[in-house]
């Protein structure tokens, strides 16, 4: 078995390794609405820089965030992907001075296999979170006398999983265009446990919302002559979305026996319009600058709480590289990169008229092993939720890691199969 085969087993290996054995036990107190937590930040290598993307190009990097980019990657490169992130979070009760958590998790975020096919044609494939759902409380109720209480413990899960294939060509030399064809499916799991020693009581109601549906995102990137002392870049996405449509299954358990079971009732959700515009600067030495901005539109809906509503919302992020970089004639190889970046977002959710709003601060770098071989790893430290809001507020660190497998493939019979 050659170097380059033995590679990929071990890729295929680890893959299948993590996939059984991920977690998922960070709580989000705000997933509890909608459809959870919309995933809008970018993994590996983009997501050092604040996850400003969309008008980047770099040819050993498949970039997600704008089909455009397709285009940069190396003729005939066939560029499998993946990311695992783990995270710690800590949060803050408003009206309780101590601090819950913290909560770990650790789990496998994205897969995805980008090729060129023809010299200004290529597509990628593959699978990522597009929301998430995980929370956990307790609480104390009573019955209809007062004396006579019992525990609620609550509990949530799952999410909505985006399956896409994206397609880019490049027209002329400076302009390139691309279009992601996406489906999303997934379930979200609300249990609540009703529980009294005393009374014998210990009764659990599952309810497992199912939903569907397409999407569409287009991108286009304008970029200067890679060869000057200095390139600009300039990236637009928009992203389409049709309303996620399913059922909802509702059933009873006593002492882990099913005793009821409730029809299934048709269910949907609303789904934003989202836009993106950023721009990149990269000088000949190796540096960059990234800025970009990002605006979800979102439908009027009900949240099924008076105080919580579903708006617009918007972001804003950017960053700074510095790419070591090795010529080799016309072309540059690269040896390692730093970045570091800053982002600021807002939740679609409103509670009580206040926004919630994140913010946080990234940093990392990567590195390339050898021809076929490329590691990544970014780190980001940020703040969600206002306690003078009266918002629970989450202190989180999280990190990725990605690993990134390349090689070159067959090419076409037109523009030369193995040259």
């Amino acid at each position: 078995m050659n170097k380059e085969k033995r590679f990929f087993y071990f890729f295929a290996v680890f893959v299948l390794f993590c996939m059984n054995g991920m977690a998922q036990n960070v709580s989000s107190p705000y997933s509890i609405i909608g459809i959870g937590d919309l995933e809008t930040t970018e993994y590996g290598r983009y997501s050092s820089t604040g996850s400003a993307s969309a008008a980047r190009r770099d040819d050993g990097y498949y970039n997600f965030s704008n089909p455009a980019s397709l285009t940069s990657l190396t003729y005939k490169n066939v560029n499998l992907n993946m990311f695992t992130r783990g995270r710690i979070s800590n949060y803050k009760i408003p009206g309780v001075d101590t601090i819950a958590g913290p909560s770990k998790d650790f789990i496998v975020k994205s897969i995805s296999l980008a090729y060129k096919v023809t010299p200004k044609t290529a597509f990628a494939v593959g699978l990522k979170p597009f929301s998430s759902v995980n929370y956990q409380y307790t609480t104390n109720s009573s019955l209809n006398n007062d004396y006579i209480d019992y525990i609620k413990y609550t509990d949530g899960s799952g999410g909505i999983y985006q399956t896409y294939i994206s397609l880019a060509k490049e027209f002329g030399k400076h302009f390139s265009a691309g279009i992601t064809g996406s489906w999303l499916f997934g379930s979200l799991h609300n249990s609540v446990e009703y529980y009294n020693s005393n009374l014998a009581l210990d009764v659990i109601k599952l309810q497992t919302n199912y939903y569907s549906g397409a999407g569409v995102q287009g991108g286009i990137q304008y970029y200067t002559d890679p060869k000057k002392k200095w390139q600009h870049n300039f990236g637009l996405t928009t992203s389409l979305n049709s309303k996620l449509n399913g059922y909802n299954t509702t059933q009873y358990f006593e002492n882990d026996t099913l005793f009821k079971k409730m029809d299934d009732e048709d269910i949907s959700f609303k789904m934003p319009a989202t836009f993106s515009a950023a721009y990149s600067l990269f000088n000949k030495n190796g540096f960059s600058f990234h800025l970009q901005g990002d605006y979800q539109k979102w439908g009027s809906q009900q949240t099924g709480y008076s105080k919580i509503l579903i708006r617009d919302a918007a972001g804003f992020s950017g960053g700074v590289e510095y790419s070591s970089r090795i010529k080799a004639g016309d072309f540059y190889f690269e040896k390692y990169y730093l970045a570091l970046g800053v982002r600021t977002s807002q939740s679609y959710l409103v509670l009580n008229g206040n926004r919630v709003n994140d913010f946080a601060f990234t940093f990392g770098a990567g590195k390339n092993l050898s021809r076929i071989i490329g590691v990544n790893m970014s780190m980001e430290a940020g703040k969600k939720g206002l306690s003078s809001l009266n918002q629970i507020r989450e202190n989180y660190f999280q990190f990725s890691l990605g690993l990134t497998l390349k090689d070159i493939w067959y090419g076409t019979r037109k523009f030369g199969r193995y040259d």
